[in-house]
Order: structure tokens, then C-alpha cells, then sequence
């Protein structure tokens, strides 16, 4: 069991650098796009393009920005919807391909880190 769990740990660690790739590479793109469309003045977002350019550490900082604005737009509580309307306008709409590409690749890579996270867990209560 331990053996199994352990490659499995070692899969999604290395498997969780491929949606790392698409955010600073492909995903990226619909991540500008997103910023274009919502940004506001004073928001989150616009703040994160100013201090946060397109390097590397800043493209997935940008693109954790979006992606926390579109889960918070995404609730239908209003407490999230203020949290959203700090980051950028949240009525806004938005194609829902572009938000794919912002979401997936972002979620993608928290599940590799949470079974990497649990699997390790798991091998050091054993034991």
C-alpha cells in the first residue's frame, strides 16, 4: 500500500506541473483577456496587472487573481459577490471558454497538489 501510494504522490507531483505549464503558457492569454474585460479602477485585479507583470511568478499570480475572482463571481452568496467586486466588476459577462481556460488548468493543478499533499499524509500515519 505504501509503495502504491507513493507513486502515486510522485505521479501527480510531476502530472501537476502540466497545468502549470498551460497557465504561464496558453492559459495565460484568456487570463489577459479576462483582465481586459473586468478590471476597474481601484479593483484587484488592475492592482495585480500594475505590481504583478508577465513573467513567469507574475503570470500565475495574475492568473490566481482571476481565478479567485471567477470563483467568487461564481457563488450566488452575496458575501462572495463583494469579494468579487474588489477584484473587478463581476457583472461583466464573460465567455464561457475563456473562463474554462482561467478555471481548469488552475483546478487542475490543486488536485495534484491535494493527492500529493494526502497520499504523503497517508504514508506518514502508516508509519
Amino acid at each position: 500500500m505504501i509503495y502504491t501510494l507513493a507513486h502515486i504522490g510522485y505521479a501527480s507531483l510531476f502530472l501537476g506541473l502540466l497545468p502549470l505549464l498551460v497557465i504561464v503558457t496558453l492559459g495565460f492569454r484568456y487570463t489577459v483577456l479576462i483582465e481586459d474585460r473586468v478590471a476597474t479602477e481601484r479593483g484587484g485585479i488592475s492592482t495585480a496587472r500594475n505590481i504583478w507583470q508577465g513573467k513567469i511568478i507574475g503570470r500565475l499570480m495574475r492568473s490566481s487573481n482571476v481565478f479567485a475572482y471567477l470563483m467568487f463571481r461564481a457563488i450566488p452568496h452575496p458575501f462572495f459577490q463583494q469579494r468579487a467586486s474588489l477584484l473587478g466588476d463581476p457583472a461583466v459577462p464573460l465567455p464561457r471558454r475563456w473562463q474554462a481556460w482561467a478555471i481548469t488548468p488552475m483546478l487542475l493543478m490543486y488536485l495534484a497538489v491535494l493527492i500529493t499533499l494526502l497520499s504523503n499524509l497517508v504514508i506518514g500515519s502508516v508509519r
